[in-house]
């Protein structure tokens, strides 16, 4: 029966655990993914103020046609003014459609980051020993077993990295 209540304990407390790292990890997760949503938030101000940008300028060049319209003068054909008048605005308006191409490209490419990234579940980042460490760790003349304490790693872990490196020796 002594063993029986301190094997349930021993359990109990490694759901706790298990349950405690889920949470931090998940609070992680959150805190990342209300930063990207805060830079998809700006992507999309942005925009935002360079279709107004883009409205304005569309305005003001309606209205240099309309006066050039109205005081439209002999000395020079009405095409040559308008072409002389109207090309900064054209110019600045060229501008403002790629400025606003490249935030639409740079949006959809941080939303598709962060489709992905609502995809991922519970990812356990000691799931896959990080060889690179394990490799400079080796080469500093660390042993197996003081790597794997310091990585928080198997000692079968940090050996089948070092041989496989042997057969695979890094580029």
């Amino acid at each position: 029966m002594n063993e029986t209540l301190w094997i349930v304990a021993i359990l109990a407390g490694v759901m706790l655990i298990i349950i405690l790292y889920v949470a931090v990890r998940d609070r992680e997760t959150s805190r990342k993914l209300a930063m990207m949503e805060a830079g998809i938030d700006g992507v999309n101000r942005e925009v935002f103020k360079l279709s107004k940008a883009i409205e304005r300028v569309e305005k003001r060049v309606l209205q240099e046609c309309r006066e050039l319209m109205q005081d439209r003068g002999e000395a020079e054909p009405v095409e040559k003014i308008v072409h002389k008048k109207l090309r900064p605005f054209v110019l600045e308006l060229e501008h403002l459609q790629e400025r606003v191409e490249e935030l639409r490209e740079f949006q959809e490419r941080l939303d598709r980051l962060d489709t992905k990234v609502r995809q991922v579940t519970f990812v356990n980042e000691h799931s896959a020993p990080d060889e690179q460490k394990i490799l400079q760790l080796h080469a500093q003349g660390m042993d197996t077993e003081s790597i794997a304490k310091q990585l928080r790693l198997g000692k079968g872990e940090v050996e089948l990295v070092l041989k496989f490196s042997k057969f695979n020796p890094p580029s």
